[in-house]
């Protein structure tokens, strides 16, 4: 069977479209697999942003849900087409749950995150990183975690564009107390992390522990993506990887980060904060 492409950013915007277009219908996946006559399953992947849809197959579906403007058809064909094929889709082999969000982090001009548990992806070390993707999966082959180490800092490059995206991260205290890989790694780590401030290429807020109990379940991303038109959350959990981007539940992300951060300690005092524990874990 020949390998799939992995998905891209223009995958994931046909996919919230067609997902759009058939809420408008008031349809229902399975009215849709009737009208359409595929599975519900090959819909909700498309829906989804986990399988491409080959450009002769999109007319079709276009006719059965009543898309007759000739723009908006054309603008839903170009997302079918094959675009320049982007750096991550060699690491497909290793890539599973993330391939979509890439794309996205990739095109956004504004990132927001919120870790509960380990520092945010764009800020990890490669010796953090790669215990974080030995532990998670004690069966991942050594191959397997150093290509999803590259992919991880890789990924970091984005802070290099000119214009950078706007980074703002809140990270809970746990996860700057959390020895990843010992306390040389994690010492390294949270110098990493001052650097980075220092350097003044991303926000940084800490959440102590004194909060106590607050809004967030998970850790999340809020996205600021132009060609999507707007914000799109991506939530990752031990179970799946998804994609929030209904107005309504957007906004209600929002809200709930808007709340972390009047919460956490400012960026200074996070500094002084990450400095202090930092000094904690010198020899």
């Amino acid at each position: 069977m020949p390998e799939e492409a992995v998905p891209d950013v223009r995958t994931v915007r046909l996919g919230l479209e067609l997902r759009h277009i058939r809420l408008e219908q008031n349809l229902t996946l399975q009215k849709a697999h009737e009208l359409l006559n595929r599975s519900v399953s090959s819909i909700s992947r498309i829906e989804k942003g986990q399988a491409r849809l080959p450009e002769r197959d999109l007319p079709p579906i276009l006719d059965a849900y009543g898309i007759t403007d000739p723009a908006r058809r054309e603008a839903l064909l170009a997302l079918t087409r094959t675009p320049r094929e982007s750096w991550w889709q060699s690491y497909r082999d290793v890539l599973t749950a993330y391939p979509n969000f890439i794309s996205l982090e990739n095109e956004a001009d504004r990132i927001r995150a919120f870790e509960s548990t380990f520092l945010p992806g764009l800020l990890q070390v490669p010796d953090y990183a790669r215990e974080i993707f030995a532990e998670g999966r004690p069966e991942r082959t050594a191959l397997e975690v150093k290509r999803l180490t590259d992919v991880r800092i890789r990924r970091q490059r984005i802070l290099d564009r000119r214009p950078p995206p706007d980074v703002h991260a809140i990270v809970a205290e746990g996860a700057l107390r959390q020895a990843v890989g010992g306390s040389a790694v994690m010492r390294r780590q949270l110098r990493h992390l001052i650097d980075e401030v220092n350097l003044n290429r991303i926000q940084l807020q800490i959440l102590p522990h004194a909060v106590g109990a607050h809004p967030a379940l998970s850790s999340f991303n809020i996205l600021t993506v132009p060609s999507l038109g707007g914000d799109i959350v991506h939530i990752d959990d031990t179970i799946e990887s998804r994609f929030v981007d209904d107005t309504a539940a957007v906004g209600g992300y929002i809200l709930v980060y808007d709340r972390l951060r009047a919460a956490a300690l400012t960026e200074t005092a996070s500094r002084v904060r990450i400095e202090q524990l930092a000094c904690e874990l010198d020899p």
